[in-house]
């Protein structure tokens, strides 16, 4: 009877060949102590069965499973899949594998999954924790208080000292909207996120920095709280637009919002960047394919990536830390057509 897929193990193989259980382990893990001719047996015999090798057991004898698992809130969204292209590019170079997963930026879903690579023996976990984090500390505490290696990247626990690689969100804005301060723009509104979530608290506050050096007020209506997609642009545009602080220029804590303000305007027959200059924030790839083309804040998503994976692992190997527990990255922003 032929075996079922994945239920083969070395002492069926053993049988059928009429040897040691041990000699199949070992030819199966090319040990030069067993003869070329019974490994290539055996490594035959052992595909035409189906064998697929117990690496949880595995894991457990070796105490690592040289699996890193990465917790992020979406993998649909192009900042992730970055930094996601980036971890693995330095994982593999060290013979680590990446397994991935979405918390759907809920918590009750995020610590599901600390739960899954904990079961997998993952030897480290990345995480960009979901929006709600702050309501629950005490589960990351918990975590890092089990000896989880850890390692926290874009959005971090609020009040937890834990390693961290963030970009620099209060310079990325304040960097922004001096872009267009200089360009000549003074009626600046700021589009911004949950003031709660810290990564959107500090472009608030790199925002105010640069609107407060240059003298420039800031009316109430002028601050827009929107969500994250090309609608809240939309409607946030034309609140303003017909309001009584018709702004010169907008600045994005996102692309999306910021494209949907554009595209709004353009269509009520406003000219881009002559009469409304806009700048957003992430630099996503559809920036560049806009006409005209959105000015954003890059995000070095590919080096956050490879610099969460190496400190990690270095981690794993009982390493030092290189640098600050905290790691910060300097952003740049991309001037393009829309400024």
């Amino acid at each position: 009877m032929a075996q079922k897929p994945g239920k083969t193990t070395i002492h069926d193989i053993a049988r059928v060949l009429g040897i040691n259980a041990s000699t199949v382990s070992r030819a199966l893990h090319d040990n030069p102590a067993v003869s070329q001719k019974t490994r290539l047996l055996v490594q035959d015999k052992a595909q035409e069965m189906n064998y697929r090798p117990n690496h949880m057991a595995a894991a457990l004898r070796r105490g690592r499973s040289n699996i890193l698992g990465v917790i992020v809130p979406a993998i649909d969204r192009a900042f992730f899949a970055s930094v996601i292209r980036g971890i693995e590019e330095e994982a593999d170079t060290a013979g680590f594998r990446v397994m991935v997963c979405q918390s759907y930026d809920t918590s009750p879903r995020e610590h599901q999954m600390v739960n899954v690579l904990q079961q997998l023996r993952a030897d480290g976990i990345m995480i960009s924790t979901a929006k709600d984090s702050a309501k629950d500390p005490e589960f990351y505490r918990k975590l890092i208080d089990s000896g989880t290696t850890l390692q926290f990247f874009d959005h971090v626990p609020p009040g937890l000292d834990v390693p961290s690689v963030v970009i620099d969100d209060f310079l990325g804005a304040y960097e922004a909207t001096k872009q267009l301060i200089d360009s000549g723009r003074k009626k600046i509104v700021h589009l911004h996120g949950p003031l709660h979530i810290s990564i959107y608290e500090e472009r608030y506050k790199g925002y105010l920095a640069a609107m407060t050096e240059a003298g420039l007020s800031v009316p109430e209506e002028y601050l827009v709280e929107i969500s994250d997609h090309f609608d809240s642009g939309k409607e946030a545009f034309l609140k303003l637009w017909n309001s009584s602080h018709r702004p010169d220029a907008i600045f994005s804590a996102s692309d999306y919002s910021a494209t949907g303000s554009m595209k709004m305007a353009l269509s009520l027959g406003v000219k881009v960047p002559e009469e409304l200059a806009l700048v957003g924030f992430a630099n996503e790839p559809f920036t560049e394919l806009l006409t005209p083309t959105l000015s954003s804040v890059d995000q070095r998503t590919s080096l956050m990536g490879k610099m969460v994976a190496r400190r990690i692992i270095a981690a794993i190997n009982g390493e030092a830390l290189e640098g600050e527990k905290r790691l910060v990255l300097e952003p740049g922003v991309v001037v393009r057509e829309s400024s």
